[in-house]
Order: structure tokens, then C-alpha cells, then sequence
């Protein structure tokens, strides 16, 4: 009589038990469903190249932006020497950026050839655009085009949107 109530009892304990982990399992199963649905967006994006990112702005972001417009407004000038003064100007503001990357190196040059030729569109622009600086501090007869120097600064801004910093 004693055994019977024994295997009874362990019986409903083994039974009660049983259902009380099921529960919990569907649960914790509902739970990772869940938080899976919600993380969904916060996934990094490895295969979406092309996939518009969003932009966070900081304190840095508008400042390199402001920084950015100071150099147009210096080749708005009808001054050649403003013009060549902003050309130089954006090629201190790339190089700046390529050091905020983290891209080790003695010169802009040194930096620019160790960036992924793959990761950047613009790069071949940014070479150009370098030469014509280094023409422009380098050789005093080089005499620029109001066009040619707004190409540059464009080949400039190219980069730098690329960059992520403006």
C-alpha cells in the first residue's frame, strides 16, 4: 500500500514536473523568436554594399561639415590665389580624415596608397586632385583655371562623401 502511494506520488511529481518544463521551454522558445524578431534590424548589413546607411550626426560630423564649407566659400572667391588656397586647404582636410582612419604613413601620399583600392570609388579622383595640389605648392609658374580647380575641389568632395566625413 505504502509502494502504491509512493509510485503514485513520484508518478504526479514526474507528470507535474514535466508539464512545468514544457511550459517553460515553449517560453523561453517564444522569448528567443521574439528577440530575434526585434534585433532583426540591428544586424550588421555585410551584404548589403549598397544598401543606404544612416547618418549619425555629432558634434565632430557638423564640424567637419563646417569645416568643409569654409573651404567652398574660399574658392567662391574670384581670386586664383583663394582657389589655390582652398585646393590646398581640401588636401589637408582629406589627409586629416585619412589620419582619423587610422591609415599610418610619413605623407598624404603614403596614406592614400594604402587605402583598398576596392572600398573606394573615388580614389583615382583623389590622386588627381592631389597632383594638381602638389603642381600648385610645388611648381610657383603653375597657373590653375577657375574650372580646373573646381573639378578639383569636386574630386575632393567626392572623396570625403565617400569618406563619410561631410
Amino acid at each position: 500500500m505504502y509502494s502504491n502511494y509512493l509510485m503514485d506520488l513520484l508518478s504526479f511529481l514526474y507528470n507535474f514536473f514535466r508539464t512545468v518544463f514544457i511550459v517553460f521551454d515553449v517560453l523561453l522558445f517564444g522569448t528567443l523568436i521574439l528577440s530575434l524578431i526585434k534585433g532583426w534590424g540591428f544586424r550588421p548589413k555585410l551584404m548589403q554594399a549598397n544598401a543606404p546607411q544612416e547618418r549619425i550626426f555629432t558634434l565632430d560630423s557638423v564640424a567637419l561639415k563646417e569645416r568643409w564649407e569654409e573651404i567652398l566659400k574660399k574658392a567662391e572667391s574670384s581670386s586664383l590665389e583663394s582657389l589655390r588656397i582652398a585646393i590646398v586647404d581640401a588636401d589637408n582636410f582629406a589627409d586629416d580624415i585619412l589620419r582619423r582612419m587610422g591609415i599610418e604613413g610619413k605623407h598624404v601620399a603614403d596614406r592614400m596608397e594604402q587605402l583598398p583600392k576596392d572600398d573606394f570609388a573615388s580614389l583615382e579622383r583623389l590622386w588627381r586632385a592631389h597632383r594638381v595640389r602638389n603642381q600648385l605648392v610645388h611648381e610657383p609658374d603653375f597657373k590653375i583655371s577657375a574650372e580646373e580647380g573646381t573639378k578639383t575641389l569636386k574630386d575632393y568632395e567626392a572623396f570625403l562623401k565617400e569618406a563619410g566625413a561631410i
